[in-house]
C-alpha cells in the first residue's frame, strides 16, 4: 500500500463564535456566548476568534464584541477577533485581544459587498492594519475571501491570489488563510493552490477556512493535509454562511474535522467527547439542528446529554 504522508499534529481554530454566530437568525445572549467559548476551551481548543469588531449596524449578532472579549480573555485560549478597519482594530486593543484576523476579499466584486470598498482599497488599509497590529504586540492572521471561487466573479484565477499574497508577505504576514468562502472549492484545486503557494512562500503558515455547501469541506481539508497544510478554521456545529450565495452552508463542523484528523492519528489536542457537549449545547440554544454529522451521530445513539433551554447560571 502506498504511504500517505500527514503531518502528526494538525491546528484547529474554532471560528464559530464569530463566523457561526454573526450568520445565526436568532441572536445568542452574551452570557451563552461566554459560555460556548467556555465549552470550546474546555475541550481543548487553543485558537477561538470569539468575535468581530464591525460595526453593530452590519452585524447586529456581534454588537456585544467588547462583553465577549472582557469576559473569556482570561480562560487560558489565545482569542481572535475580525476587524476590518482601523476602528475596529482599536476597538479590538482597547477590549483586550491577543490577536486579530484581518479580511479581504480577492475579488472586487465580493470585497465591494462585503466591505463598501474595492479589493485594491482594502488591501491597502490592511497593510497599515498589520503593520499596526504587530507593532502593538498582537498576533495577526490574514484572511483571504472567495479564493476558490466567487458568487459575483465566478472562478478565480490563481495568479490573482497570489500577488495579492506577494503583498502581504513583503509586508510580514506570516499566517494567511485560503478561504473557500461559498463552498465551490474541489479537492484538486485546493491541493493545487495550496501546494504552490506553500512552495513560493516556505516561511508562511497556510490556513485553510472551508465551507460544506456541496459536501466538500473534509475532502477539501484532506487535500490540503496532503499539499501540507497544518491549520484549519472550522465552526462548531457547523455554523455559518455567505448572505452574497443563496445555497451556501457553514463551515465545516469543528466536531466533524476533528473526528477525521484523529481517526487518521493526527493530534489536535481536542477531546472530541467534550466538543460534542459543547455542540449539544449550542443546539439546544438555538432551537434546530446542527449542520455536524458528528453531532447528528451521536445524538441518534444518545451520547450527548443537551443542556435544559434557559440562560446559563
Amino acid at each position: 500500500m502506498t504511504h500517505i504522508a500527514l503531518p502528526d499534529t494538525v491546528r484547529i481554530v474554532d471560528v464559530g463564535p464569530r463566523d457561526g454566530l454573526q450568520n445565526e437568525p436568532k441572536m445568542l445572549p452574551t452570557a451563552q456566548k461566554i459560555q460556548l467559548v467556555q465549552a470550546l476551551c474546555a475541550a481543548g481548543v487553543h485558537e477561538i476568534e470569539v468575535t468581530s469588531f464591525t460595526h453593530p449596524r452590519w452585524i447586529p449578532n456581534l454588537a456585544d464584541a467588547e462583553d465577549v472579549v472582557r469576559a473569556t480573555r482570561d480562560m487560558g485560549f489565545t482569542s481572535f477577533a475580525l476587524v476590518p478597519n482601523r476602528r475596529g482594530l482599536d476597538r479590538a486593543l482597547a477590549a483586550g485581544v491577543d490577536g486579530v484576523t484581518l479580511v479581504m476579499s480577492v475579488t472586487d466584486g465580493h470585497n465591494q459587498a462585503n466591505l463598501n470598498r474595492s479589493a485594491a482599497d482594502s488591501l491597502e488599509e490592511l497593510l497599515t492594519l498589520h503593520a499596526l497590529a504587530a507593532q502593538a504586540g498582537l498576533k495577526v492572521r490574514v484572511s483571504l475571501s472567495v479564493v476558490f471561487g466567487c458568487p459575483f466573479a465566478g472562478a478565480v484565477s490563481p495568479d490573482a491570489v497570489v500577488q495579492v499574497i506577494d503583498r502581504f508577505v513583503a509586508a510580514g504576514a506570516r499566517r494567511i488563510g485560503l478561504c473557500d468562502t461559498i463552498g465551490v472549492a474541489l479537492p484538486h484545486q485546493v491541493h493545487a493552490l495550496s501546494a504552490q503557494l506553500m512552495a513560493r512562500h516556505r516561511d508562511v503558515e497556510f490556513e485553510l477556512h472551508l465551507h460544506d455547501t456541496r459536501g466538500m469541506a473534509l475532502a477539501n481539508a484532506f487535500a490540503g493535509l496532503l499539499a501540507g497544510i497544518k491549520s484549519f478554521d472550522a465552526a462548531i456545529g457547523g455554523l455559518g454562511g455567505c448572505p452574497y450565495a443563496p445555497g451556501a452552508t457553514g463551515n465545516s463542523a469543528s466536531e466533524d474535522l476533528n473526528a477525521m484528523l484523529t481517526g487518521m492519528g493526527i493530534a489536535t489536542g481536542i477531546n472530541q467527547e467534550n466538543l460534542l457537549q459543547g455542540a449539544a449545547l449550542l443546539a439546544d440554544w438555538r432551537g434546530r439542528p446542527l449542520e455536524s454529522a458528528a453531532w447528528r451521530l451521536a445524538t441518534a445513539h444518545k451520547t450527548l446529554c443537551p443542556k435544559p433551554k434557559g440562560n446559563p447560571a
